[in-house]
């Protein structure tokens, strides 16, 4: 029997269904990695963030619940704590939309989970500072928008569900065509195939016995009239809590290459319907901000101007008593399967700034405490920690004022997330290595404030010189450089792949022709030997004359060794 609508007992096999699908083939998901090292973990970050999100779940209906919005609130937040690496934020931010699409409802139809989609959609975008189409992005930007057409009329989920499967696949598949260095390597995007695979795992689902009421209910509608969200052309906010005395701030870009946007017309028009309105711009593109209690009409009106992204929505009331209180979702941290310690309240956070910084190997963990950090995340490529996970150090530091390094640039995501559940003000600065780490470290001053102590660290990072020895596990070409299965590259963090190797000597040499540094650190990974260590040391010096060379077990995996040059 197909069904017309979801409660939380069929939603839960639904997501099961996409896990197992996904799970069948994350190495496949994990093999679409750009740059041919052996640490593809895209489809096993997705993997971790389901299975944190079906944890969740499972754990809601074990209570007896199963209203789809109490299930589905339970699942994202599950989703939200255990989202490791980027794909795995991503697809937390686009479960995000589904307590918010089916508030207040037992069941959900198409209308509902194609809405769930649309506000997803937004909540992904506006994770990311400069979103990057050819990703996991359009893939769900695409699905989104199918959905909702695809919704109107729908009156049994199966079609809807594999007719959107089926367009996540043909998104997938044009990647390539959207993203130079996909198509150069040859592999469409590794966080859109794991999208699609989840999707189609949805739409397969098999039958469940249905739920007490199910027949009852789909014979009168999913749900009364007036529980239906207002459907418009986009993605909408729908309204989190009772109307109270801030209400929400709403800021989007808006755009109009087409026909010109009249300023003045918009302002007056946003005035009738909110408060603190601001239309700054030009012509063709303006920047809107305003409160009110429907954040949902002002993007509605947006979207009938012309294109509307970079949109932001924040709750104002729940600001305000965060201030004080510190973010409600953080005082769940310690509830259902995913745990971590409970974090203090915000009067109770000590004086000052303390440094969480996340390290793939024990020597590299010691170096970054020796350093200054206070807190040492275990994680990096292939390891990728939750944003839970890094919450749980944040609360530990146990200061008002916390500065977090990712180390790596796939793990940033999940630390901002894990920055907006704090009671501390925290700071990520957005390190791509360990090396970059203790730079950014070794700028650290405890006597400054935050806000002078922030800018000094960014620019010792951005200032740091660094450089990863791995070895090739494919035959690829990567921004023109071309490798074979077997050699040595050395990959610098902004432009790739900067010399290849038959040895790990040679490929040290050939980064290093040309350089000039008084210091070069060696951080020496995991699998090398002292001999081959020492052969490093003597390669940097034979390249450059008179330079200091410091040898350091990092013992990260994968990496044969991390260099610094200062």
């Amino acid at each position: 029997m197909s069904r017309k609508s979801w409660d939380g007992v069929e939603l839960m096999a639904a997501l099961r269904s996409g896990l197992d699908r996904l799970e069948s083939r994350v190495d496949e998901v994990n093999a679409l990695n750009v740059f041919p090292v052996p640490d593809g973990d895209t489809g096993t970050n997705m993997l971790a963030t389901l299975k944190a999100a079906i944890a969740e779940g499972d754990a809601s209906l074990a209570t007896g619940v199963t209203a789809i919005d109490e299930v589905s609130a339970a699942v994202a937040r599950g989703a939200l704590l255990g989202a490791r690496g980027n794909s795995g934020v991503l697809l937390s931010q686009i479960l995000r939309g589904l307590p918010q699409a089916v508030r207040g409802r037992q069941r959900a139809r198409a209308t509902e989970i194609a809405q769930s989609l649309s506000i997803g959609v937004l909540h992904a975008y506006s994770a990311v500072a400069t979103p990057t189409e050819g990703t996991i992005l359009t893939v769900a930007r695409e699905v989104a928008a199918a959905a909702m057409k695809e919704s109107e009329g729908a009156s049994e989920l199966r079609p809807f569900l594999e007719s959107i499967a089926a367009t996540a696949r043909v998104s997938v598949e044009k990647t390539p065509t959207l993203l130079a260095v996909l198509r150069e390597a040859g592999v469409v995007d590794s966080g859109g195939a794991g999208l699609q695979l989840i999707l189609e795992g949805i739409a397969h689902v098999p039958s469940v016995a249905p739920s007490r009421g199910t027949v009852e209910a789909e014979r009168r509608g999913a749900a009364p009239p007036s529980a239906t969200l207002a459907k418009v052309a986009a993605p909408v906010a729908p309204i989190d809590t009772a109307p109270t005395e801030f209400g929400y701030e709403t800021v989007f870009i808006l755009s109009s290459p087409a026909s010109p946007l009249d300023l003045a017309a918009i302002r007056a028009h946003l005035e009738t319907i909110g408060e603190s309105v601001l239309v700054a711009g030009d012509e063709t593109t303006c920047k809107v901000h305003v409160h009110n209690l429907r954040p949902d009409e002002v993007l509605a009106y947006g979207i009938s101007l012309g294109d509307v992204r970079a949109v932001t929505i924040e709750n104002l009331d729940q600001q305000s008593a965060e201030r004080a209180t510190g973010h409600a979702a953080f005082n769940q941290l310690a509830d259902g399967p995913l745990t971590a310690s409970p974090r203090p309240a915000a009067s109770s956070l000590g004086r000052g700034t303390s440094i969480v910084a996340v390290a793939a190997g024990a020597g590299l963990g010691d170096i970054l405490r020796s350093a200054g950090a206070s807190q040492i995340v275990h994680g990096g490529q292939t390891e990728n920690p939750s944003a839970a996970e890094i919450a749980s150090a944040i609360a530990h530091a146990g200061t008002e004022f916390v500065v977090v390094l990712p180390n790596n640039s796939n793990i940033v995501l999940a630390a901002r997330q894990a920055a907006d559940l704090s009671a501390a003000h925290v700071v990520v600065v957005p390190t791509r290595n360990a090396a970059e780490g203790i730079a950014a470290l070794l700028a650290w001053d405890p006597s400054l404030t935050l806000e002078e102590l922030v800018p000094r660290m960014e620019a010792a990072r951005a200032a740091a010189r660094t450089f990863r020895v791995v070895e090739a596990v494919r035959d690829a070409v990567v921004r023109g450089v071309a490798v074979k299965a077997g050699e040595i590259m050395a990959l610098d963090p902004v432009d790739g792949i900067i010399a290849t190797g038959s040895t790990d000597v040679e490929a040290i040499v050939a980064a290093l022709a040309g350089q000039t540094a008084e210091l070069v650190t060696l951080f020496i990974g995991a699998d090398v030997t002292d001999h081959q260590a020492d052969e490093f040391v003597n390669a940097v010096r034979g390249t450059i004359a008179g330079a200091e060379v410091d040898l350091q077990r990092g013992g990260q995996p994968i990496e044969r060794v991390l260099v610094s040059l200062e």
